[in-house]
């Protein structure tokens, strides 16, 4: 007999960071102290600020009487409130969704859900693991090719411009842009697929400016389009 498919929450930061958590246990934990399962580092978070509750009666969320508070969908919240498939979990700069493998049979996923799976490109941060188009690339960047993919990312779709990456990656102010080029180069033969390393699909050169990274080219594409 299939085992059914554990709830989850997928947690995403303003800065690019991105992950997924399978709720497998009665009590989540979250806030910036470190012993909690689900880690904020931010200064708007209280220590101990909010706890996941499941039983068998359902899903809920108990906001810790937080400095800040913890919202859902929206809504300040005060002490627990049930939780339901696909509500929306904001503390400080984080969006935790609730995605519950029952309810999700039942209709069409939300708008946002799905360009999240369509996201081509993907990088987890805490583990220093690049994703393209779900499977993690094997073998793994070195320092400076993650480094570079890492800033990138994290301003996705907007130009960075040479002497930034200088700066963020080397922590030089004067530097050789050829060496650059060159990171450039490597990283493009790791991560655009085949046929693609001369016409790149992700990252994209704004001659006179700089790079940028797309993660969705079929998004940039529609838009270029419309």
């Amino acid at each position: 007999m299939e085992a059914l498919a554990a709830p989850k929450l997928t947690f995403k930061r303003e800065n690019g960071i991105y992950r997924e958590l399978e709720w497998n246990k009665d009590l989540i934990t979250v806030g910036r102290d470190r012993e909690n399962d689900l880690i904020i580092d931010h200064p708007q978070v209280s220590r101990r600020h909010a706890q996941f509750l499941r039983d068998d009666s359902g899903f809920a969320i108990r906001d810790l009487k937080s400095t800040n508070g913890t919202l859902l969908n929206g809504e300040i919240i005060q002490g627990m409130r049930e939780l339901h498939h696909q509500d929306k979990v904001t503390i400080a700069d984080a969006l935790i969704t609730f995605q519950d493998p029952q309810e999700t049979l039942r209709g069409p996923l939300a708008a946002e859900v799905l360009r999240a799976i369509r996201e081509e490109l993907r990088i987890d941060s805490p583990t220093k693991t690049v994703f393209i188009c779900g499977q993690p690339l094997n073998p793994p960047l070195t320092l400076k090719e993650f480094q570079l993919l890492d800033l990138l990312y994290q301003r996705k779709g907007q130009v960075v411009s040479k002497a930034e990456i200088a700066k963020l990656v080397w922590d030089y102010d004067v530097f050789d842009f050829n060496a650059i080029d060159a990171l450039v180069y490597r990283l493009r033969h790791r991560i655009e697929p085949g046929p693609n390393k001369n016409k790149p699909r992700y990252l994209l050169t704004q001659r006179g400016f700089g790079y940028k990274l797309v993660t969705n080219p079929e998004n940039n594409a529609e838009q270029k389009n419309s």
